[in-house]
């Protein structure tokens, strides 16, 4: 197992660990057009692998300068201070490994090199949601997604702050 920075020729491989993901718990919830532009967001800073013998089974992005008035008033970081985890999977065949943990220490790392206090936005009821709180994240907000899932609605978003360091 092996949590690494993301090269170009990772992509082919995030690409069919994202469609597993996706054929198995509906993320993301509209499947991308181009699904490897999809894992390089707008504002990404770098991005992680998560490897299982050579295979990539993960994916997790840093993504700076978040803007978000209402998460600066929460969390008392200005305009400009918040990053944010983004693509982050790991497919079922690499579960159990810790290897989610392992891109979130990677993302969380790299926030704190350059200053920024990480956030991250997951879907209420979502599986993700129990590993973010039994590894100490703290929820500070809900809201409705600003996307819909196929059927037209915007789901419910929680949004969670990491552990305080030490």
């Amino acid at each position: 197992m092996l949590v690494r920075r993301r090269v170009d020729h990772d992509l082919p491989g995030s690409v069919r660990a994202l469609r597993e993901v996706h054929d198995v718990d509906g993320y993301p919830a509209r499947w991308p057009t181009d699904p490897a532009a999809w894992l390089t967001p707008s504002g990404t800073v770098a991005c992680w692998v998560a490897e299982v013998a050579g295979v990539v089974v993960g994916h997790a992005c840093l993504v700076g300068d978040v803007v978000d008035d209402v998460l600066s008033r929460l969390t008392g970081v200005p305009a400009g201070g918040l990053g944010a985890v983004s693509r982050l999977y790991v497919a079922p065949r690499g579960r159990g490994e810790g290897l989610g943990a392992g891109l979130l220490a990677a993302v969380t790392a790299c926030a704190a090199d350059r200053g920024l206090q990480v956030v991250l936005e997951v879907v209420e009821g979502s599986g993700a949601v129990r590993l973010y709180e039994r590894l100490g994240w703290r929820l500070v907000d809900r809201r409705s997604a600003d996307w819909t899932v196929p059927s037209g609605a915007r789901p419910s978003i929680r949004v969670y702050v990491p552990p305080p360091p030490g």
